[in-house]
């Protein structure tokens, strides 16, 4: 079997079909400046016809190529491209539960590979999960990959610069075995071999079912608050959680909202058995202030900022996962990565679920801290993990949050241990070479008070003086 992948201009869906072809791997990516690739990005109408034709679909990225290659981007590159790639793709239609081929179009050697590419495809995975992360790449990157666990999905291709790495790689999904030789409905195609039974293809999504669905009563009352605004052309990107303040259920908290004067609104209010429907997501709640545009807005009845882990877990915990299921669905339909985010990164302008605080922190909008130090990020997010069927990213750290007895006798968190070890350990570098050493990755800057020498050279030249065996400089560099 085979696809076809091509940037140029779309293809029509017959005119694929008639050429024996089973579907096509398609561009969740922008063309980049000074280039106009027809066929970037994929839209949910052109997915609608192949689809309509029985054609199968696989999502894959590239936005910059050769010097301007989206690895050079490291980390940080592969996390910022991987949102733009997962918003068009959900945009497009695409699944939860489907790769995104991340591209590494290139003969990179060992060092690149290291530097440049191991990261990007880690932040790339940060963002779809490393189950979801899928590597375009030849045969010896496939190798690293697998080696460093950087992907788990792989689109071979041949640029290799050796012929005879280039046989199916036993570990790809995919393999391009010609570029740019023929033409389909007028336009130049690449052709693909399918390796494995599952390759990524839409069709073999393994969608959030009712079986998995939380057990809660939805009431579908989106006219019920007054206290709405239309959004004026901007999209939401955020989903927020909030608390009440209050000891309210769902629907007495949907009651509030009703009240014009109340000034206050939330899309969802939701409870351990309910969800109320309060304002229409296509439209603005009044919940965080000139934010409002930008997000959707989930309060838990009942609720309160001030609770511990503890009580967040035992008042609300069927509560929680409920919300977790609701902003994964808002997620995938307004094309929303579904991952829990920072403050900072919502400050950044980058797409998620956090709550109230991030907006107050990030944005500086407002003095709210909802919803509260208490909450259970960790069980949160593993919630969101498995109704998006991704990686939980922050589900492991739930540790941080026991306690141990210090060497005062106290008691402390291990997350407060870590915090002061770093402390510590700076404090212990700059001591031993130098003021100021931690913020330039332990250059050694050297102390006045010992002749311009770190604790090391010092003594070594205290040694050298009074005569010890060994000791002095000689041979070494600063």
């Amino acid at each position: 079997m085979q696809l076809l992948d091509f940037s140029a201009a779309l293809i029509d869906p017959e005119a694929i079909k008639a050429a024996g072809y089973a579907g096509v791997i398609g561009y969740v990516s922008e063309s980049r400046p000074g280039a106009n690739f027809g066929a970037k990005p994929l839209r949910r109408d052109y997915c609608d016809r192949l689809r309509a034709e029985g054609l199968e679909i696989v999502s894959n990225y590239q936005y910059g190529k050769g010097s301007t290659s989206d690895w050079f981007g490291g980390y940080d590159g592969g996390c910022r491209h991987a949102e733009i790639a997962l918003r068009l793709h959900y945009e497009a239609g695409g699944p939860d539960r489907r790769p995104i081929y991340a591209p590494v179009d290139a003969n990179p050697d060992l060092g690149q590979w290291n530097t440049y590419i191991a990261p990007f495809l880690r932040g790339w995975a940060s963002v779809v999960g490393l189950e979801w992360t899928g590597m375009y790449g030849n045969a010896r990157c496939i190798d690293w990959a697998l080696e460093d666990d950087a992907a788990r999905w792989f689109w071979q291709h041949n640029w290799s610069g050796d012929p005879a790495s280039n046989g199916h790689h036993a570990a790809a999904h995919l393999h391009q075995i010609e570029i740019d030789k023929r033409t389909v409905g007028g336009v130049g195609v690449d052709v693909n071999e399918v390796l494995k039974p599952d390759y990524g293809q839409w069709s073999a999504d393994r969608p959030i079912g009712d079986s998995v669905k939380p057990d809660f009563l939805e009431l579908d009352e989106t006219d019920v608050s007054p206290n709405c605004s239309p959004r004026g052309g901007s999209k939401p990107i955020w989903f927020l959680l909030h608390t009440q303040e209050g000891n309210g259920t769902a629907q007495s908290l949907a009651g509030f909202l009703q009240n014009p004067n109340s000034g206050v609104s939330y899309h969802y209010t939701v409870d351990n058995d309910e969800v109320v429907d309060v304002v229409d997501t296509d439209l603005s709640s009044w919940s965080v202030l000139n934010a409002n545009p930008r997000a959707i807005n989930l309060c838990f009845a009942g609720s309160r900022a001030g609770w511990s882990r503890q009580q967040w877990l035992d008042n609300m915990g069927p509560a929680i996962d409920i919300a977790a299921y609701l902003a994964v669905k808002d997620c995938r339909r307004y094309g929303i990565p579904p991952r829990v985010i920072t403050p900072d990164e919502l400050g950044r302008g980058e797409a998620g679920i956090a709550d109230h605080y991030a907006i107050t922190a990030g944005l500086g909008i407002g003095t709210h801290t909802d919803v509260g130090d208490g909450f259970p990020w960790d069980a949160f997010t593993a919630a969101v993990a498995k109704y998006a069927g991704t990686q939980p990213n922050g589900a492991d750290m739930a540790f941080l949050d026991e306690t141990i007895t210090n060497w005062a006798g106290h008691t402390v968190s291990v997350r407060d241990v870590l915090k002061y070890v770093d402390q510590y350990n700076g404090l212990i570098l700059d001591q031993l070479v130098g003021p100021g050493a931690r913020e330039r990755a332990g250059e050694p800057t050297r102390w006045d008070a010992l002749g311009g020498n770190t604790v090391v050279e010092a003594l070594a030249l205290i040694g050298e003086k009074l005569g010890l065996e060994g000791f002095g400089l000689e041979g070494d560099t600063k």
